[in-house]
């Protein structure tokens, strides 16, 4: 079952500006370690919904993979809407980890063994209180986004019916939030601090490099939106970057990887091809293969 993750990093309501009170952390540094987090983890698709400073945090993390749905009207919505807003767009996935951007410091194991459990929806305890992420079965998507009540995500997953599974967890970064009063910097650079990885850029050649991480991204975002320019948006480069790299693909390859037809100021339709589907998907494997190839010599070697 594909896996996907929601990151709440607009504004208020996703704990966004807390930043800004503290003097040694960067907000993008802490969201590029959630990324990295979930993709450790096996998470192959992250949304990251931005509204505050959102210009600033999509250039920021534009080479990571992760797709931005930007929240125009950011001090105005609730959790439960960005929530939504990710979930209706990650349609691909079986499951979805929810968290707020100001819960950054949780680990790839409590992740991990979230996704052990058989049940519609998993929140994280450490030490008797609730945390973040939470793990949620995409077939209860409809149910949340028609909530009416106004007790948030909490009270549209209640609403739900859906069976919960409170797992215990021995990891305070289900709980620290990016506040002075959490003592979240001195845990964040202590106690808390990222695990080493390797990382592997992965690119397929010919002649020269023509499908890598980037290709991958625009092409999930051509399949799901149907237009290069709103897929290029969405995966952080520019509308000449986007048609560079399809150009190229398709020049290597000899035939077309997206299907378009011209049209107006959107750049008319466009879909990925046979062709794009299959080198999208062997591409995939091959990518989490060599990450797990790469993980176990690494441990072997260091």
């Amino acid at each position: 079952m594909r896996v996907g993750a929601v990151i709440a990093a607009a504004g208020r309501p996703g704990g966004f500006r807390a930043y800004d009170k503290l003097k040694n952390t960067d907000r993008n540094v802490m969201l590029r370690r959630m990324i990295y987090t979930f993709r450790h983890a096996g998470v192959e698709d992250v949304a990251v919904v931005t509204g505050y400073r959102a210009k600033e945090t999509e250039k920021s993390l534009a080479k990571l993979g992760a797709v931005f749905l930007r929240c125009a009207d950011y001090e105005n919505v609730q959790m439960l809407d960005l929530a939504v807003k990710g979930f209706q767009y990650l349609k691909n996935c079986g499951k979805f980890f929810f968290c707020p951007a100001d819960v950054p410091l949780f680990t790839e194991n409590t992740l991990k063994l979230m996704l052990l459990q058989d049940t519609q929806v998993v929140i994280p305890v450490c030490d008797g209180r609730k945390g973040h992420p939470v793990l949620i079965n995409a077939g209860l998507t409809d149910g949340i986004a028609g909530y009416q009540g106004n007790r948030g995500l909490k009270g549209a997953i209640d609403a739900s019916g859906a069976e919960i599974c409170f797992l215990s967890v021995d990891d305070e970064g289900v709980l620290v939030r990016a506040r002075s009063e959490d003592n979240f910097e001195k845990l964040a650079a202590t106690e808390k601090k990222t695990a080493i990885h390797p990382k592997v850029k992965l690119q397929i050649m010919r002649n020269e490099a023509f499908f890598g991480p980037g290709m991958m991204v625009l092409l999930k975002q051509i399949d799901m939106l149907g237009n290069v320019r709103e897929a290029c948006e969405k995966a952080g480069m520019s509308y000449s970057k986007g048609w560079s790299l399809i150009r190229t693909a398709e020049q290597e390859l000899g035939c077309p990887v997206v299907e378009r037809s011209p049209g107006g100021k959107s750049g008319g339709i466009a879909q990925v091809s046979d062709t794009g589907h299959i080198l999208m998907e062997k591409y995939e494997r091959l990518e989490r293969e060599v990450a797990e190839f790469t993980e176990k010599k690494f441990r072997e070697i260091f």
